[in-house]
């Protein structure tokens, strides 16, 4: 490989992440201190909303119909969450996030992990106990230390810097419209901080680019190179679009590898298998297995059961079957792992809570439809398909693992 190919090389992927990083500033929607991004998921997006979600909420994103996600680093001054600090979210009266299912808010520590407390409490929503104010409104202390009298309403904080996530399955139409606002995380001290966290604006990672790019026009001329400008140029230019475009598919050949090679720390999981995360790892998520998959056991979510796998349907089709649900929230997500988008649904928001089969087939299928099953078309031969079942409390976690245990997968063919 000559030297301007690769230092194009070299330049492109750099450009790349710092184009992305700018791309994600612009695509996403920033109230309060909260961020998020809407659009995330849906097939026809363009390739830089594709590469901004998956550098802010990396992973298989539902589509904002089916959930909506915020994420904080700072209180709504800008400042670092950090718990030697005490924080309030007060939500007014009848201003808690709408929604056909449920909402959560999470604690995560600066790696995105679970924080141990003494309480075992790792998030709260609107089924764990919040007690209102006589005013109907909700107030939720974040701090490393238990509230005097306000324990019920209690979201332990680590002693460092932590990350807030809110999640909202099935929101209401001012979330999805945007007239839905989160609102700012308080910081309940009114002492003097030095640790003032102003992100940077679009403009300033603007002109860190333009500082590289004059950084590795000198290196070059200092090395010779001038005559390979023109190519290193366009090689620069071809690799950096190369790269957001195949950054999310990159991504999702690491969950591949995440089921087929080490699962959820009990095995791999076969192609056109589908696996439940062990109630164990659900029920104590800061012992996580060691041998298990990082991206499928890490992470702070405490609302759902999480069945996946990888489909091959060039192996023939498949059929899902899930079972009576009775009312519960679930959802069965399938991404075309091309491009990280989701191009169908099985659950509660789609097809209801009764049970069903339905028959998952490649693009060129052209074979017969038995009778009392409806079809999902494919766009890709590959599919990463995602299950959801939510866990009410502790005590619910063996019923809601018994009916994630019966999606499963079958042959057609069988």
């Amino acid at each position: 490989m000559g030297t301007g190919v690769g230092q194009g090389i070299i330049f492109g992927g750099v450009l790349a992440f710092i184009t992305v990083q700018i791309i994600a500033r612009i695509k996403s929607t920033r109230v309060n201190g909260w961020i998020t991004i809407y659009g995330c998921g849906l097939p026809g997006t363009n390739m830089w909303l594709r590469a901004a979600q998956s550098l802010v909420f990396p992973g298989p994103v539902n589509v904002p119909q089916e959930a909506m996600y915020w994420k904080t680093r700072s209180d709504g001054a800008g400042h670092t969450l950090n718990g030697q600090h005490s924080y309030n979210l007060h939500f007014p009266p009848g201003g808690l996030p709408p929604n056909d299912a449920f909402w959560s808010l999470t604690m995560g520590d600066a790696r995105n992990r679970f924080v141990p407390n003494p309480i075992n409490r790792y998030s709260v929503s609107n089924r764990t106990g919040l007690v209102p104010n006589p005013d109907g409104s909700i107030d939720i202390y974040i701090q490393n230390a238990a509230p005097a009298g306000r324990e019920s309403n209690w979201l332990p904080a680590p002693v460092g810097n932590f990350i807030l996530w809110l999640r909202v399955y099935i929101p209401g139409t001012a979330i999805l419209d945007g007239s839905y606002k989160v609102p700012p995380v308080v910081e309940s001290e009114t002492t003097a901080r030095s640790n003032h966290l102003h992100l940077p604006s679009v403009g300033s990672l603007r002109l860190v680019a333009e500082l590289l790019g004059v950084v590795a026009l000198i290196y070059l001329a200092q090395n010779n190179l001038e005559r390979n400008l023109l190519t290193v140029g366009l090689i620069t230019v071809g690799a950096c679009f190369l790269f957001i475009y195949f950054w999310p598919r990159l991504l999702m050949y690491a969950f591949k590898m995440a089921f087929l090679v080490q699962g959820f720390g009990e095995g791999p999981v076969p192609v056109n298998t589908l696996y439940t995360e062990p109630q164990a790892l659900f029920a104590d998520p800061l012992h996580g297995p060691t041998s298990g998959s990082k991206l499928l056991t890490t992470g702070v979510n405490r609302d759902t059961l999480l069945t996946g796998g990888w489909l091959d349907l060039k192996k023939g089709p498949q059929i899902l079957h899930v079972p009576e649900m009775t009312g519960r929230y679930y959802s069965v997500q399938f991404t075309n792992p091309a491009n990280n988008t989701n191009f169908a649904y099985v659950g509660k928001r789609t097809t209801g809570t009764g049970a069903g089969d339905y028959l998952i087939t490649a693009p060129a299928w052209r074979g017969q439809l038995p009778g009392g099953i409806a079809q999902i078309a494919s766009p890709n031969n590959a599919v990463l398909l995602l299950g959801r079942v939510f866990v009410e409390n502790d005590s619910d976690l063996p019923n809601a693992y018994n009916l994630a245990k019966q999606i499963q997968l079958t042959p057609l063919s069988q």
